[in-house]
């Protein structure tokens, strides 16, 4: 009948997996529909560390070269080599160790940027030398992470570390590996078992290996009234309080949870266009509203601001929102960079946290952002101030603290992501995150406060979009696909496709350099969003195409993995075409035997720009072998 189907499942090599008979199909209503869309429970995630089973295969160490920055751990289990620094690292290694010393700096904030600092130096170092292309960097934290409800986040600049470097992690994917590690000597001990796991953040505790997987929060036990007294009866702080987004979260707290004292801060405060009818709009509702131009991540002037709150109302609640971006590749983002994203965003959340530890708060709300859970490309700096802001909240909850961080994905009408360029949208939604309406996010606010967690991430994900990246779904999402698609994805990993250079093998120099054309304009349109590879010319600069400095990082990735090459972060700009970035790939994948069979620059005459004088609209009709003999001969139509 036509509401019943019959669905077979099979896994990408035609294996079957599961067969359902019969799927009856039944329409919904539009309350039922809309019920779905406004619901908490496939949007409201946390993250858990969850046990890693031993690998299947024992850890290849045998004649692996292990290098250590510093002093190397007791008990590792490898032979190593010291050395003072990377200039001083002798050879290849095949494992490079950079083991971060614990911060001793009291003033936290300061020290975030000290450790964020100096690692992104190192890392960038480590990044620009070729000798270190084939290797990979394990960076060893103590204390930056909590693995367990009951646990703390001791070193929190540690912990923004690990946010600067998993967006390095997403620029350079299979290149670094996190690891958080308690001093045990059985912990030393399994480091390179770990590694074999291909985990790319790891925590161990006693020899026991764990893994961060996002799962679902769940729905709360009870429903509580939106007026509930969460906030207190006292002042409500809220910082970033003139932008799009904390003006939406001003009025919520107002005609939704009945706060009627608000300290809206802001750096321009009532010189911020549109306070003026903000701060009518809330008095109509009933509040009383103090707007003060503050720069929060100043311990002074914050100091100043919460002594002119009267007495009779003193703060009971803080909502944090306050923060900027400063966009850039990782090997491109500087120190000022890194200041300018962190002062709002982590400068600020320490002051917010010392300042008050005297007041009786009833919420401290950090407004954080997934990036710094998942590395968000060209968001190294967001991601490290996000992952500060999701540690401190931890560290506030292990001690007693009201303490709830937030950790957003991207909105659909207001905060940052409403700022994206449609490349960068475009690039987002191929995430699988689907950005939040106003609606639904204020309704994820109020589930989320119901819960009594530290850290929670609101974030709509499309599950059909996270089925399709398959083995490249980062391993943090993979919980959130179901069994089938996990084995799918394991019965992959087992019986892995050929390389392109072994499906290319036995063709001719001329099938194989438009082979790999295709794979690089293929690519290229993906990246892009193009609909198809044809609106790709192989002449066309990258830069005309549509290509800027993070998709740029895209494309390097995926044609690593389509190439099975190691490819530097400068490829687009030594090869600004297709044509000429097809050419460099043929030679690097055949460039002996192309050599052997055509001389040396046949391989690559197939892409090259098009001779001077020659009818672009002639060169586009045609073929392959008919362009290889015009390169041959130097003939001109």
């Amino acid at each position: 009948t036509p509401d019943t189907a019959t669905i077979h499942l099979t896994d990408p090599t035609g294996k079957p997996l599961t067969t359902i008979h019969t799927l009856t199909t039944r329409p919904a209503s539009k309350a039922q529909i809309e019920a779905a869309a406004g619901g908490t429970e496939d949007a409201l995630f946390r993250v858990q560390w969850r046990g890693l089973p031993a690998p299947p295969v024992p850890a290849v160490v045998a004649g692996q070269r292990w290098a250590v920055l510093g002093a190397p751990p007791a008990g590792l289990g490898v032979q190593v080599t010291a050395a003072s620094g990377l200039d001083a690292v002798t050879g290849t290694p095949d494992v490079l160790l950079l083991r971060l010393a614990g911060s001793a700096d009291a003033d936290v904030a300061r020290s975030v940027h000290t450790v964020t600092r100096d690692v992104l130096a190192q890392v960038q170092e480590w990044l620009a030398e070729e000798r270190f292309q084939g290797g990979r960097l394990v960076v060893v934290t103590s204390g930056a992470v909590a693995v367990g409800a009951s646990d703390d986040v001791t070193d929190l600049p540690h912990a923004a570390a690990w946010g600067l470097l998993r967006s390095a992690q997403t620029e350079h994917p299979d290149r670094l590996v996190l690891v958080d590690v308690d001093g045990a000597a059985a912990s030393w001990a399994a480091l390179p078992d770990v590694l074999a796991s291909g985990e790319p953040q790891i925590a161990v505790r006693a020899g026991a290996v764990l893994v961060p997987r996002l799962a679902r929060a769940g729905a709360p036990a009870a429903k509580t009234s939106a007026g509930a007294a969460r906030f207190g009866e006292g002042t409500v702080l809220v910082t970033g309080a003139t932008g799009a987004l904390g003006a939406l979260f001003a009025r919520h707290l107002v005609t939704a949870h009945g706060v009627r004292h608000l300290l809206l801060l802001s750096r321009r405060g009532p010189h911020a266009p549109g306070t003026a009818e903000l701060t009518a709009e809330l008095t109509a509702a009933g509040a009383h509203v103090d707007i003060a131009a503050c720069d929060t991540a100043d311990r002074t002037a914050l100091d100043a601001v919460l002594a002119a709150v009267p007495g009779s109302r003193p703060v009971s609640a803080v909502v944090h929102i306050a923060g900027v971006l400063d966009d850039a590749t990782f090997e491109a983002l500087t120190p000022d960079q890194l200041d300018t994203v962190l002062r709002p965003k982590a400068d600020a959340a320490w002051h917010l946290h010392q300042a008050t530890t005297h007041l009786d708060l009833k919420a401290f709300i950090l407004f954080s952002s997934v990036q710094g859970q998942v590395g968000g490309a060209g968001q190294a700096n967001y991601a490290a101030g996000n992952a500060f802001l999701d540690a401190l909240a931890t560290h506030r909850h292990t001690h007693g603290l009201p303490a709830t961080s937030l950790a957003w994905g991207p909105w659909a009408d207001s905060g940052m992501a409403a700022q994206l360029t449609t490349a960068n949208q475009d690039r987002l939604a191929r995430t699988g995150m689907t950005p939040l309406t106003p609606h639904r996010g204020l309704t994820l606010f109020d589930t989320a406060l119901t819960l009594g967690a530290a850290s929670l991430t609101p974030v709509v994900y499309d599950a059909s979009v996270l089925r399709a990246r398959g083995a490249e779904l980062p391993p943090l999402l993979r919980g959130l696909v179901r069994g089938p698609v996990q084995r799918a994805l394991a019965a992959a990993a087992a019986q892995p496709e050929q390389s392109l250079a072994q499906r290319l093998t036995g063709l001719s120099a001329a099938d194989r350099a438009k082979a790999v054309l295709d794979v690089v304009r293929a690519q290229v349109a993906a990246t892009l969003g193009y609909e198809s590879a044809e609106g790709v010319a192989a002449d066309r600069g990258f830069k005309d195409l549509g290509l800027d400095s993070l998709t740029a990082v895209e494309l390097r990735n995926r044609l690593g993995k389509a190439t099975s090459l190691r490819l530097p972060a400068t490829l687009v700009f030594n090869f600004p075409t297709p044509g000429e970035l097809a050419g460099h790939l043929v030679a690097e994948l055949f460039g002996d035997a192309t050599e052997q069979e055509t001389g040396p620059d046949a391989a690559v005459a197939v892409v090259d720009e098009e001779p001077e004088g020659i009818d672009p609209d002639l060169i586009d009709a045609m073929d392959v072998e008919d362009l290889i003999r015009m390169a041959r001969e130097g003939v001109e139509p």
